[in-house]
């Protein structure tokens, strides 16, 4: 990867990470770099020979922010961002 350029988005909120990686070490065959996005979101980038992932992964815990798209605690009334109040889904 040397003299690439990349760009990366965090795998939470979707934004660009511009900064450079807080930390960079070898795990196993991956080269591995901690970032950390504008919203204040850690994560790891593993880069290796045949493959390339983030670790947390993009999930969703059920109490999306529908006007930031930021994922909430499960028991959050208002978004942690931008503090919309959230829309609670029906308990099954």
């Amino acid at each position: 990867m040397l003299g690439e350029s990349m760009s990366i988005s965090c795998p939470k909120c979707g934004l660009e990470v511009s900064s450079p990686p807080e930390r960079e070490w070898r795990f196993q065959r991956y080269r591995v770099s901690r970032f950390r996005c504008s919203r204040g979101d850690k994560f790891n980038l593993y880069s290796g020979e045949s493959r390339t992932f983030t670790i947390p992964r993009a999930a969703s815990n059920g109490n999306q922010c529908g006007a930031c798209r930021t994922d909430n605690p499960r028991e959050a009334i208002f978004c942690k961002d931008c503090g919309t109040k959230l829309q609670r889904s029906p308990v099954l």
